[in-house]
């Protein structure tokens, strides 16, 4: 029973190391990659000192799964000290205000190359990579030495089906984490000294790294047994799946060609241009569709059909027109940005700006320069 507790306990070190590693991933392919920085710019290296952890919760696990214990001891509090240098390093960019942050993720989104670059506190941020992949490598060096010397035969005959360790499965996969990030820096270092090149190289080194990272969450995900535990041979019952209900289709596919269409898209242009309820901030499908009285998957359906947009895009295509109607007019004459994206229906300026931009092709502040330009 303690010796369950432990491994679970051990377990969520693991689990938090490669969490750590996971959302980092999420994080930038969303926020750098999908372009949603560009809402939250204020969040750009917020994640960054927490990945000085990653390293050390996967030395905590190796060595209590080694003394098969599972306490935090005093001591482990130093592994924080990184992430808290790091965090004090970004209090300058922290407090820079919000243009220049969104003109830093801008330039992040149109090339995420320059991510390394940009964004830095007094320490550049190309210093701080190296020192991740540098902390990393000596971790697990130190928990490689710890291994060896506590136990010599430890890897010897760790995969037999009979015997499977579990331990040795997760530092064979941090293993090749390790070496091909390792490696990418030895490759970076050498084509900045001119002594090699690294085009296309550095790039082929970071996938081959992630390769460990995949089994190290299918370990976390399918393991079939604690650790430390031969596994026992057995028949495996299959499990009655439940049938899932069949999605009645009655009164939810709407054609295009019938008289059904016309009175609900009429319906729902009347709530858009007569009724206005764009200008609702934080109006979604389903306050829109209990305006309607329909059901949310109906009033999908005919948007995408009808107008060929999503529901967001409609609205924004309204609401953008009203902020162009409000431009005209002189409203910035008197008001902020700010102000003129809430008075078209929008929940923040961040959003506003791309919606505008997507819309007419320039930002609120061109659309309203150029509209000055051309007065008479």
């Amino acid at each position: 029973m303690v010796k369950d507790i432990s491994a679970r306990s051990n377990d969520r070190f693991l689990d938090s190391s490669l969490f750590l590693y996971n959302f980092f991933l999420l994080v930038y392919f969303l926020w750098i990659e999908a372009g949603y920085i560009l809402d939250m710019p204020s969040m750009l290296r917020v994640m960054s000192p927490l990945l000085y952890l990653c390293a050390p919760l996967f030395y905590v696990y190796v060595r209590n799964s080694l003394e098969k214990t599972s306490d935090w001891r005093k001591s482990d509090w130093l592994h924080f000290i990184p992430v808290v240098i790091h965090y004090l390093d970004l209090i300058p960019y922290f407090l820079e205000p919000s243009t220049f942050k969104l003109e830093n993720v801008a330039m992040a989104v149109a090339d995420p190359r320059q991510i390394d670059r940009i964004a830095s506190g007094w320490i550049p941020m190309r210093i701080h990579y190296v020192l991740r992949i540098l902390l990393q490598t000596g971790y697990f060096s130190f928990i490689l030495y710890q291994i060896v010397n506590a136990k010599p035969g430890f890897f010897k005959g760790a995969f037999k089906p009979s015997s499977l360790n579990w331990l040795a499965v997760v530092m064979i996969c941090m293993g090749w984490l390790v070496f091909f990030q390792f490696s990418f820096l030895v490759v970076e270092l050498l084509s900045v000294f001119e002594l090699a090149t690294s085009e296309g190289f550095d790039s082929l080194l970071r996938k081959l790294s992630l390769v460990g990272l995949l089994f190290l969450n299918l370990y976390i995900n399918f393991k079939p047994n604690p650790l430390f535990r031969p596994i026992k041979k057995g028949k495996i019952q299959a499990n009655s799946l439940p049938v899932p209900v069949a999605d009645s289709r009655e009164n939810r596919d709407i054609s295009s060609n019938g008289n059904q269409v016309s009175p609900l898209k009429k319906r729902i242009i009347d709530l858009l241009e007569e009724e206005k309820v764009y200008l609702e901030c934080g109006l979604d499908l389903a306050a829109f569709s209990k305006l309607l009285g329909i059901q949310k998957n109906q009033v999908s359906h005919v948007i995408n059909d009808e107008f060929g947009k999503r529901f967001s895009e409609l609205v924004n295509q309204y609401r953008i027109k009203h902020a162009v109607q409000l431009i005209r007019e002189g409203y910035l004459d008197d008001y902020t940005l700010a102000a003129l994206a809430e008075q078209s229906g929008f929940n923040s300026r961040i959003t506003f700006f791309n919606a505008f931009k997507k819309e007419m092709g320039i930002s609120p502040s061109e659309f309203w320069k150029g509209f000055q330009a051309n007065l008479p």
